[in-house]
């Protein structure tokens, strides 16, 4: 580890559209700087699990590798910001946002997650399951010392047939709840109650 620097940027130095790539293979290649070397340990140990819902048990064991334009470790602020088309995977797990910012405490463990795109999507197969879970909204927001997940602004999240829809939707991933919240607007001259952008479920119907 790098202690003199304490904020290092990454950025595709050889094509405009060539991503910057964090895996391990990555790490070894010889075309890499000095620099360049330095800023990937730095992100790659700050990299913990990022496993955002009861997916896989083993999606956590699965090497993460990250896909971005450009990568910035910030020491001081113990984060790690990627932009550009990012493409974060880890098992199962699909993240895609056009900025990922993650968050670790002074043990490099993940505190917290944030995912901005239009929309930033996710994807992540759970246990026992066939399908995939899909969420998709403006931002992504994730806890994790509170299992926690919010989808932030024309939220929407369906697996199968099975669809939820709303302005703010919380999955407590610990207690297997999920709340979701409309959106208010001006009220209405017609009505006594407020136009509010609606909540919406569908609950497919068991086949016979």
């Amino acid at each position: 580890m790098i202690h003199s620097l304490s904020r290092i940027t990454i950025r595709d130095t050889k094509m405009r559209n060539s991503p910057v790539h964090h895996n391990t293979e990555w790490m070894g290649k010889g075309s890499l700087s000095s620099v360049v070397r330095r800023a990937v340990i730095i992100c790659l140990a700050w990299l913990g699990p990022i496993s955002f819902a009861n997916g896989l048990s083993t999606d956590r064991e699965q090497p993460i590798y990250v896909e971005a334009d450009s990568a910035e470790a910030d020491e001081a602020h113990k984060t790690v910001t990627y932009k550009g088309t990012v493409i974060v995977t880890q098992g199962s797990m699909r993240i895609n946002g056009e900025t990922v910012t993650l968050y670790y405490d002074e043990n490099r463990t993940l505190t917290k997650a944030k995912v901005k795109g239009r929309p930033a999507r996710f994807q992540q197969r759970p246990d026992g399951s066939k399908e995939k879970q899909h969420a998709k909204a403006n931002r992504m927001e994730y806890f994790a010392n509170r299992d926690l997940i919010i989808l932030l602004g024309n939220a929407h999240s369906w697996q199968g047939k099975r669809r939820i829809s709303a302005d703010r939707i919380e999955f407590d991933t610990k207690k297997s709840r999920v709340r979701a919240h409309g959106k208010r607007t001006a009220k209405s001259k017609d009505s006594r109650t407020d136009k509010s952008s609606r909540v919406r479920i569908v609950v497919p119907i068991k086949q016979k």
